[in-house]
């Protein structure tokens, strides 16, 4: 489960991820993206979505 986000390199924060059952603790680096520009996003929009009629 995440346990916590904390700040990271230029551009990056690192995520920590516990296992409450044998407290394992993994960290991982994971890119500063702005979810509305990110690449899935702009697609999304792009496509068939469409206001409710």
């Amino acid at each position: 489960m995440l346990a916590r986000i904390t700040p990271g390199p230029a551009g990056f924060h690192i995520r920590t991820l516990e296992c409450p059952a044998c407290d394992f603790v993994d960290q991982i680096a994971v890119e500063l993206v702005d979810p509305m520009r990110s690449a899935n996003t702009l697609a999304w929009f792009q496509s068939e979505l469409r206001a409710p009629t």
